[in-house]
């Protein structure tokens, strides 16, 4: 078509990933899966490897179609990234893995997460002071002890939304704390700590659960800007809004922020969608009366 950027160059390129102890804490309905924040982050090291002059921190039309399911005795996973370089500098990547089946020999490729590193520069989007520290409506607080246990049931490595979690209509407001562990690496130093954003699409998905009565986690988003990288051991607030509401998808926008206001990052256009086929249902302590469907 035209008007649309030309591919300079096409390659496939191996990546290891490693799993430590925490991702197994990472689980949907009893399997451990990889997280779109490591997927991310996965393919952000992938990338400045094989082109360390590439500034990986403006990411645009993410997708997360299929889960990478973590098998309970391994220790690393050999994955593929089918890079693609633009003419216009932008680079897009997919994580991909292959399995062969024992009966037939037959090779399956799945495409699990796919994300354009864009050469655009970054427009630091600005929140309204008031909108970034309060509510409008009625508030519901939760504590992140219940969310934990009832909500977003994920092990402890996960448990990032602190002390109460504020949501209304207008959106939520998110006390987040990144943890300390025992395996960081440098992965941090590309996209930040991964845990922050993890725990915005967890505001998000109890967000979902009482004003939309479903379930839903992150699939894809439109644009994701990094302006500072988050640091495990650290402390940050996240405003998630409700841009878009359907009956199977809901879209948010999230900002993170430093405990002085300082904004550390923003993304836009992020779709959550029930991903358990209508068997993960909200409890009914959390629906609202009067929700959005």
């Amino acid at each position: 078509m035209e008007g649309l950027p030309k591919i300079a160059e096409k390659v496939r390129v191996s990546v290891d990933i490693t799993i430590h102890p925490h991702l197994m804490d990472h689980h949907v309905e009893g399997r451990a899966i990889l997280p779109a924040v490591e997927a991310m982050q996965t393919l952000a090291v992938s990338i400045k490897t094989f082109k360390p002059d590439v500034d990986v921190t403006c990411l645009t039309d993410a997708r997360f179609d299929k889960f990478l399911h973590i098998p309970p005795d391994r220790k690393h996973i050999t994955a593929f990234n089918d890079i693609s370089i633009y003419e216009n500098g932008n680079i897009s990547a997919r994580l991909l893995t292959k399995t062969t089946s024992q009966k037939t020999s037959i090779t399956r490729v799945k495409e699990h997460a796919n994300v354009c590193f864009s050469e655009n520069i970054k427009e630091k989007p600005r929140l309204p002071l008031d909108l970034e520290s309060v509510l409008d409506g009625i508030t519901f607080d939760i504590p992140s002890e219940r969310i934990y246990s009832d909500l977003v049931p994920f092990g402890p490595a996960y448990h990032n939304l602190q002390d109460i979690l504020h949501i209304s209509e207008a959106g939520a407001i998110a006390n987040i704390r990144t943890p300390i562990t025992t395996d960081d690496h440098d992965m941090s130093e590309l996209l930040g700590s991964p845990f922050t954003l993890d725990a915005a699409f967890h505001a998000a998905c109890v967000w979902g659960q009482r004003f939309a009565r479903f379930t839903a986690f992150p699939v894809a988003f439109k644009k994701r800007m990094i302006f500072n990288r988050t640091r495990p051991g650290g402390t940050y607030i996240g405003r998630v809004i409700p841009v878009r509401t359907e009956s199977d998808l809901l879209v948010f926008d999230v900002w993170i922020y430093n405990p002085d206001g300082v904004l550390f990052e923003a993304v836009s256009g992020i779709h959550m969608r029930d991903v358990s086929a209508g068997r993960m249902i909200p409890p009914q302590w959390v629906i609202a009366d009067k929700g959005f469907k």
